[in-house]
């Protein structure tokens, strides 16, 4: 397999160790031109283009959007990230004083500000499941939700995928388990789309939002939010405007004027996956394969264990090992060791914490190759700490 030929896919630094995909993803040349072909489109005639083509050129990205996440299109809306597809659940979630929000000790920290402030605004109080880490299996995740779980709560937010750990939660069972008790759930499937097998209908979230720029590689500024049925004529996006009270997509399509082409080039972006899957033999199998290798030298060259079996119910294409010396409690330490990891070696990857401990987390992409694991286990094998 030519890899410098996948490599050249992307405009990637080439004097950089990129083992970071999963903070912002990286759009491909293919989808960057899909942008700039949108753009010129737009701008030849804005007027034709925002109020007489828009609509339609939205409604076939959705269509192509949903079929690759196995979802109800009827309920199925473009988003800027999933942060903002958290917000506009959270903020019109149908809260009263006295009522509570379940989520993980995991869950992504932008999440954890918006319950916080939905929970001054509302009068609402925050539960808090804590997740095993390091673990076994995967059903040890299962658990936590519903002992947590009380008469008060009305909402569940569960991460798909964990920021800090790179879990990847049971969520079509946690949700099945949740609705036994009587309690809805939000799933933030930030990392989902082109990291998982995804069928939405099988997962029965009632909300579930995603983004597509991290591994399903769309442009910056493409998510979605789907709402089950039950939920839809509640839900209105963070900004209101023209659409309001017309119905859901209607409501999301039309938010004010702004740059569409994310969206409008995400079905660029899926064939892009899709051709990519054929590639490399299944693009997830390749890349949880170099994450597998990776992780081995990367805990080899620390002298640490690995936090989980290798068991891909368990990680996709990130996994995060334990770094030898204890958090100090100052978020300065973590931010230092990623400066220095850039400046001194020229390697983007994340360090995190959890649980008072520091990981570090990788992730692998189709422009990935097994060198680069070794790069970095020669560096963390070199004293550099």
């Amino acid at each position: 397999m030519n890899t410098t030929g996948i490599r050249a896919h992307w405009g990637l630094d080439p004097d950089v160790t990129f083992l970071n995909n999963g903070s912002f993803g990286a759009t491909p040349r293919v989808v960057l031109d899909a942008v700039r072909q949108t753009h010129l489109e737009m701008e030849a005639e804005p007027v034709r283009f925002h109020a007489r083509e828009l609509p339609g050129r939205i409604a076939a990205a959705r269509t192509a959007v949903a079929s690759f996440v196995g979802a109800d299109e009827a309920g199925l809306a473009f988003v800027q990230n999933a942060t903002t597809g958290v917000n506009a659940v959270l903020r019109s979630f149908p809260w009263q004083p006295g009522d509570a929000i379940l989520l993980a000790d995991q869950t992504y920290n932008a999440v954890k500000q918006t319950a916080i402030w939905v929970s001054k605004r509302y009068g609402v109080e925050l539960q808090w499941a804590k997740l095993p880490f390091p673990l076994d299996r995967a059903d040890q995740m299962v658990t936590p939700w519903l002992e947590a779980a009380t008469s008060k709560t009305r909402l569940a937010v569960i991460d798909h995928v964990s920021s800090p750990t790179a879990m990847v939660l049971p969520v079509a069972r946690i949700v099945a388990e949740l609705h036994g008790k009587g309690v809805p759930v939000l799933v933030d499937g930030a990392h989902a789309p082109g990291l998982l097998p995804l069928d939405l209908a099988t997962i029965g979230a009632d909300f579930y939002v995603a983004n597509l720029h991290k591994w399903a590689y769309a442009a910056k500024g493409s998510a979605i939010l789907h709402v089950a049925e039950a939920w839809r004529e509640m839900m209105s996006p963070v900004c209101i405007s023209h659409g309001y009270r017309q119905g859901l997509r209607a409501e999301f399509d039309w938010t004010g004027t702004m740059d569409p082409s994310p969206y409008l080039t995400a079905p660029v972006a899926l064939e892009f996956w899709r051709r990519m899957d054929v590639e490399l033999g299944g693009v997830a199998a390749f890349n949880h394969a170099l994450v597998r290798r990776g992780r081995t030298l990367v805990s080899a060259a620390l002298g640490t264990d690995l936090p989980h079996p290798d068991d891909a119910l368990l990680y996709g294409p990130m996994a995060a090992t334990l770094w030898p010396e204890p958090f100090s409690g100052d978020y300065r330490q973590v931010a230092d060791l990623n400066r220095r990891m850039y400046d001194d070696h020229r390697i983007e990857v994340p360090f995190t914490t959890y649980d008072d401990r520091v990981w570090l987390r990788i992730s692998g992409q189709a422009f990935n190759t097994p060198d680069e694991y070794e790069r970095l286990a020669e560096v963390l094998r070199g004293g550099w700490r």
